[in-house]
């Protein structure tokens, strides 16, 4: 009798220990932006930048469910993980209403982006928003990230890195872009939809960065500055040259 009180104790003890099993992180966690409201970029974002990790030894099927935040007036808000960015009605990448299931899959130690857009739409305001994760189909949430973003109409920031100076033009472009104060920038990235950086450039004024070769399509150029502090990430579309 008492070897079988004690087995049971064991295996009640390994199931705790099972059950606390980190199986993902979410870093930063909180991920924080804040920026200046650019009243002359009708397209202005905020992203909050964050990567998921799998610290498990075995493969996951990834889901995540964005909470519903309360959000400030005219602001709307979308995910972009390692498959694409979604649009802001899109709530999860599980959503049987509209036939969605496109589940993050990691390998052991494999990561993906899982960014959190805010499209202010020129107000301002503040917002936290909540990802949960489940993974395997299962309904357990296994980690949240939480994203606090504020969008200001006025920038407290007024050194030489000044964010809503920055303009990337000619936007839509057949192959290049240049950036207006090319000399406050220390790098350039250019992403895809589906979040996989396409192009890296170090920034100098005047210099010319190449999206020819790439698909047409919209693409996001995130930029650095010197310290390689995020300034802010620019949508830009690719259109080539039509007869």
């Amino acid at each position: 009798m008492k070897k079988s009180v004690l087995f049971l104790a064991l295996l009640l003890f390994a199931a705790g220990l099972f059950a606390q099993q980190v199986i993902l992180t979410v870093e930063p966690n909180p991920s924080e932006v804040s920026d200046a409201i650019d009243m002359n970029d009708p397209n202005f974002e905020l992203v909050a930048y964050a990567t998921l990790t799998n610290v498990s030894s075995s493969p996951v099927s990834v889901r995540w469910n964005r909470l519903a935040p309360s959000l400030p007036m005219g602001w709307e808000v979308a995910v972009c993980d390692l498959n694409q960015c979604y649009l802001p009605f899109v709530y999860s990448n599980y959503m049987s209403d509209i036939g969605l299931d496109i589940p993050v899959e990691l390998e052991p130690g494999g990561t993906s982006n899982l960014d959190v857009h805010i499209y202010p739409n020129q107000f301002p305001g503040s917002t936290s928003v909540t990802l949960e994760l489940t993974v395997d189909g299962d309904t357990a949430v296994v980690a949240t990230g939480t994203y606090n973003i504020t969008a200001s109409l006025t920038s407290s920031f007024n050194g030489p890195a000044a964010k809503q100076d920055v303009r990337v033009f000619p936007n839509p472009t057949a192959d290049y872009f240049q950036l207006s104060s090319g000399n406050r920038v220390g790098r350039v990235m250019v992403y895809n939809t589906l979040g996989r950086q396409v192009r890296a450039y170090d920034g100098y004024d005047g210099r010319r960065y190449s999206l020819a070769g790439l698909p047409d399509g919209m693409y996001l150029v995130r930029l650095k500055d010197q310290q390689g502090a995020a300034i802010k990430t620019v949508r830009v579309i690719k259109r080539g040259v039509r007869p």
